[in-house]
């Protein structure tokens, strides 16, 4: 069990990597954005900003991964609810806040390997947990991957446009044109079922 100490500078972790990135964010920030001590930053990672740039990144993966999968059936609901709440995110922190994920793997996180492979992580288990919801509606398992790939690379590459430009309008865009792919790809599969013998 992770203790509320460890779990606070993970969260803590996830919000400065999702502002700064891997190189901006330090462990004297990190300590006082926990609500720690210096030293119990160490005490619960010797290995220091790269252990707990790592155990944030992967936890979000995790999470996230997991949020969407507990929709079971509704692809559109979870897809959409992901590029709101990151419109409400950005708007709300006067869009300096991104993604915990994507912001350290543009900010040459991923020149550190363990770093690289913490976000290689974190977007697989999103990528899975819609795969997984498609894949529940009837579409193959290859197209769903193909299609959740697709849906993830769009979310991050919105909220890139979004932070950069300061207006929520790219997620709401990529959201509907994601929406419109989605059902597309569905409308496919159900014209393959009628048409087969």
């Amino acid at each position: 069990m992770v203790s509320e100490s460890k779990r606070r500078i993970e969260v803590a972790a996830a919000g400065l990597l999702a502002r700064h990135g891997y190189h901006g964010f330090g462990l004297k920030k990190l300590s006082e954005a926990a609500g720690l001590p210096y030293g119990s930053i160490y005490h619960h990672f010797p290995g220091g900003k790269e252990e707990i740039a790592v155990s944030a990144i992967t936890g979000t993966g995790v999470l996230v991964g997991h949020m969407i999968r507990q929709a079971p059936g509704d692809v559109f609901g979870t897809a959409a609810d992901l590029f709101d709440f990151m419109a409400a995110k950005l708007a709300e922190s006067d869009w300096v806040e991104g993604c915990p994920v994507g912001t350290p793997a543009l900010d040459g996180g991923s020149d550190v390997d363990q770093v690289r492979t913490a976000c290689v992580s974190a977007f697989d288990a999103m990528t899975r947990g819609f795969a997984e919801l498609l894949a529940e509606i009837g579409l193959p398992p290859g197209e769903s991957h193909e299609l959740a790939t697709t849906v993830v690379a769009a979310y991050e590459g919105a909220t890139v446009l979004a932070r950069v430009r300061r207006s929520d309008e790219p997620l709401h865009t990529v959201s509907a044109a994601m929406a419109r792919l989605i059902r597309m790809s569905l409308a496919g599969v159900a014209d393959l079922e009628v048409n087969s013998p």
